[in-house]
């Protein structure tokens, strides 16, 4: 599927999805993350992912999990806001 406008909503979704399911401080990259999303039909970029994880870090749905050391591979996690919004709409 496609990520474009009528898709993007779902797309975080799925993301969202993906990051409760894997619910470690450790967070997931945006190459993993992408990669199960492919159960729910995506087959994203990395930089789409990326573009998507930000935009849901800006809402509070999600966060970077903070490295000390090497930054190169950012990963992400679910925030308690996040787990809300998938309760909130029974997902």
């Amino acid at each position: 599927m496609p990520i474009n406008s009528p898709n993007i909503e779902l797309f975080d979704q799925a993301l969202l999805q993906v990051l409760e399911t894997n619910n470690t401080r450790f967070g997931l990259t945006a190459q993993a993350l992408g990669t199960f999303c492919r159960a729910y039909g995506f087959q994203p970029e990395e930089k789409e992912t990326l573009d998507r994880l930000e935009y849901l870090a800006g809402k509070n749905l999600a966060a970077e999990v903070p490295k000390i050391i090497d930054k190169t591979f950012r990963a992400w996690k679910i925030t308690a806001a996040g787990r809300q919004y998938l309760d909130d709409h029974n997902l």
